[in-house]
């Protein structure tokens, strides 16, 4: 019986969601089938990509966040 996989069904899978005994026949349907293998690569490209980003902020926008956090914290309510 084929079995047609979805963007969806890869997502599940690289998150290592996608139930077990669906596994050997995704991995088979990705090698065989271009659009999902190029899904798949750059599912995980982006994946590599967003867990490189470095977000650091500047220290006047520190500042102004420790600033606004003493000011709320004296605040009565």
């Amino acid at each position: 019986m084929q079995q047609n996989f979805t963007q969806n069904d890869i997502l599940l899978y690289i998150y290592n969601e996608l139930e077990s005994e669906k596994v050997p026949a995704l991995i088979k349907a990705v090698a065989e089938d271009k659009e999902l293998l190029t899904f798949y690569q750059e599912t995980l490209k982006t994946m590599n990509d967003l867990d490189n980003i470095k977000l650091d902020p500047t220290p006047s926008i520190v500042n102004i966040l420790n600033e606004e956090s003493r000011s709320s914290s004296l605040e009565i309510h």
